[in-house]
């Protein structure tokens, strides 16, 4: 059983970087020393195993092998109830975490994109000698494969997110004294909030551009956009109250006019969404959310579960099957790609993990400024203020969390062989 608690409690992990634009649940199972095991299991379900747990047998091996995994032998009934298992421990924690990581987790990415950004950059950076440690060739084709992904990868996530469906409006922003000196105003610096205007949560609001003021300025005009699509954003003149961010300090707002724009996306575009983002949070340094966000639907699919959760709302659960029943899908058939790919080519194949981890990087650099086609451009931190000095205290702990699960995940008993045995199925760790 205690294997199994374990489990869940990477699950747990797995989950909450999932619900994390910017690092992948595939990277944290790399990080635990559980990704090969994870791919083989993923990888090993077929139709014939949902007809199997129809039956009574197959779950007289899973009882048993809940209570006693060193129960289970090597048959491959046995097999597959390890696997079972071990993915059913995993789902248990990543369920939970996801449910609060959609909670909570949009909020702070809303309220503090800077210091979580910093968090992200230590975690993912930290984690890519990993995948190096793990290759037992590393030669010049090696590091041509890294440099090619490395670089696809960093062309992909410099993309501009995608706000076609977001909600657009003008706000006239009032600061309580005139600016000392030039001031820009950017995507990190300043969350518009329409508090109590989204049901269970603030409906948050961007910089559509970075803008930048002369010294002297005490009232602006703002372009806004809505982090999130969707008709909720069409909000009358007055929904959005408040400002938060360190370009805040004593500021009030005013909107005159109404926003609009939003638009709900189309379930089946939720669901090739959900079928595209899925496939690249299996990829250690793709994360799926990123995806989700890119396409735009990142914040609407977290909203839309929230509000199934804990408002009930049935127009909200359409969204959230549809997006399940992509995963499900996902997870399926690129589980089998990735396991081929192990088999056949372990260190090729990471080595084009390695790419994708560090040309992700770019998207987690957390000094950016928003230019007016929604590409963001890189800057430097300026000045060691607070900002600064928290976005290195949340990159050192992402960096010490990664040496710590690291550590935990190097146990022998923590890992799985990345090729398969002598019958095809994983050599399963017995811990």
């Amino acid at each position: 059983m205690r294997q199994w608690v374990i489990n869940a409690g990477r699950g747990l992990l797995m989950g909450l970087s999932d619900s994390i634009p910017g690092v992948s649940g595939g990277t944290v199972a790399l990080i635990l020393g559980i990704y090969p095991r994870l791919i083989e299991a993923l990888g090993s379900l077929r139709l014939a195993t949902a007809r199997r747990l129809l039956g009574g047998e197959t779950w007289r091996r899973i009882a048993r092998g809940l209570r006693d995994p060193g129960r289970l032998g090597d048959e491959s009934a046995d097999v597959e109830a390890y696997h079972l298992l071990f993915l059913g421990s995993l789902g248990v924690g990543a369920l939970a975490a996801i449910v609060t990581g959609a909670r909570y987790i949009p909020t702070l990415l809303d309220l503090y994109p800077a210091q979580m950004r910093g968090l992200f950059l230590g975690l993912v950076l930290a984690s890519v000698v990993i995948p190096v440690r793990m290759m037992k060739v590393r030669g010049g084709r090696m590091w041509i494969l890294m440099s090619l992904s490395a670089a696809i990868t960093l062309w992909f996530v410099g993309l501009p997110e995608s706000t076609g469906g977001n909600a657009r409006g003008v706000v006239r922003v009032e600061l309580p004294t005139p600016t000392a000196e030039a001031l820009t105003v950017g995507p990190q610096s300043l969350t518009i909030l329409a508090t109590g205007s989204g049901g269970g949560r603030d409906v948050a609001f961007g910089p559509a551009r970075s803008v930048s003021l002369p010294s002297g300025t005490q009232g602006f005009e703002l372009p806004v956009v809505a982090r999130m699509a969707g008709e909720v954003g069409n909000l009358p003149p007055g929904s959005i109250n408040a400002l938060r961010g360190t370009a805040a300090g004593g500021a009030s707002v005013r909107q005159t006019a109404a926003t609009s724009g939003g638009v709900d996306p189309a379930l089946w575009i939720i669901f090739l969404g959900g079928m595209v983002a899925i496939s690249a949070m299996m990829l250690p340094g793709i994360s799926g959310s990123f995806v989700l966000l890119l396409l735009g639907l990142y914040h609407y699919v977290t909203y839309s579960l929230s509000e199934m959760l804990f408002s009930q709302d049935i127009k909200s659960a359409a969204v959230v099957i549809t997006m399940v029943s992509a995963i499900g899908i996902g997870l399926l058939t690129f589980s089998r790609v990735l396991r081929w790919l192990f088999a056949r080519a372990p260190d090729r194949t990471l080595a084009v993990l390695v790419g994708l981890m560090l040309g992700s990087l770019r998207k987690l650099w957390p000094f950016v400024e928003m230019a007016p086609d929604g590409r963001e451009i890189l800057t430097g931190p300026g000045r060691m203020d607070g900002v600064a000095l928290s976005v290195l205290l949340t990159f050192s702990l992402g960096v010490a969390l990664v040496l710590v699960f690291e550590s935990f995940g190097r146990r022998p008993s923590a890992r799985g062989s990345i090729a398969p045995g002598p019958q095809g199925d994983a050599e399963l760790p017995r811990a």
